[in-house]
């Protein structure tokens, strides 16, 4: 097996869990170039033996993301794995030219303040360690990058009854680690089930080619508050990883060939 592996992670899997199954399989020590959200899907690259040593290399590679901003709820997570920690759908409704707008503001240096709900480190531990803990901190860390390009792709009115019902199916996929899918899939199953559902929110997709170690988690909310909006990530997928996409990466099925059964491997693989 190849030293470079570049590998579309499906929704439901950790970029942990791929990781260490690779290890497992091949017997070799293995790391990542940059760990996608077990929500989102898109390109991961896996680094192998020694190659694993020339991870900065490949860490510095640009990326390119569609991503769906959901405006009227916000959540702690900023994407559909947290709890709504806010709701204004009665001012949900936005249209393409002030997204655009919005969007291609950040376009160049750009500084965002990283999620609570992230690997992050603060003080040497993980910044989720804190959120789990309720700890709180003075100021959340910054991040800096470059957003080389941004573009609104579309902007559609949706019922948030059918958004819901997206993301929950989405959190029933999560089986490992530990990130409170079966928590936030029971309270997005109780907006469901309320009067709010049938209410009609827009749905902003967006595409964002940025450096590395930005977060489209917290891109959105820096254009949902440019907006004058609240909002949150409902889908996200890394489209490009450098040189790969979808066309030129390796499945899970392609890597692990008949010994791949979701249940087992989650099992076997638990990150």
């Amino acid at each position: 097996m190849q030293s470079i592996l570049p590998i579309w992670q499906p929704v439901g899997y950790s970029t942990y869990q791929i990781t260490n199954a690779i290890a497992e399989l091949t017997g070799k020590k293995a790391t990542h170039t940059g760990v996608l959200d077990p929500l989102a899907e898109g390109v991961i690259i896996v680094l192998t033996g020694d190659e694993r040593f020339n991870k900065l290399n490949y860490s510095n590679w640009h990326k390119i993301y569609d991503f769906e901003i959901a405006f009227g709820l916000s959540t702690d997570s900023f994407d559909g794995m947290g709890f709504v920690s806010n709701s204004d759908l009665d001012n949900a409704k936005v249209d393409k030219i002030e997204v655009e707008k919005a969007a291609q503001s950040f376009i160049g240096t750009y500084t965002q303040t990283v999620p609570i709900y992230s690997a992050q480190k603060f003080q040497g531990k993980k910044l989720f360690t804190y959120a789990k803990k309720n700890i709180s901190i003075p100021e959340l860390p910054k991040k800096s990058g470059e957003i080389y390009s941004i573009e609104t792709i579309s902007v559609t009115e949706v019922k948030l009854k059918q958004l819901i019902s997206e993301l929950i199916l989405k959190l029933g996929a999560v089986e490992s680690g530990e990130f409170r899918q079966k928590e936030t899939a029971e309270e997005w199953k109780k907006l469901l089930i309320s009067p709010e559902s049938e209410k009609v929110t827009s749905v902003a997709k967006i595409r964002v080619e940025m450096s590395k170690g930005l977060y489209v988690r917290s891109l959105s909310q820096d254009i949902a508050q440019k907006l004058g909006k609240l909002g949150f990530v409902v889908s996200l997928v890394r489209t490009k990883n450098g040189d790969y996409s979808l066309t030129n990466s390796l499945s899970l099925k392609d890597i692990f060939k008949d010994r791949f059964d979701k249940k087992l491997f989650v099992s076997k693989y638990n990150s």
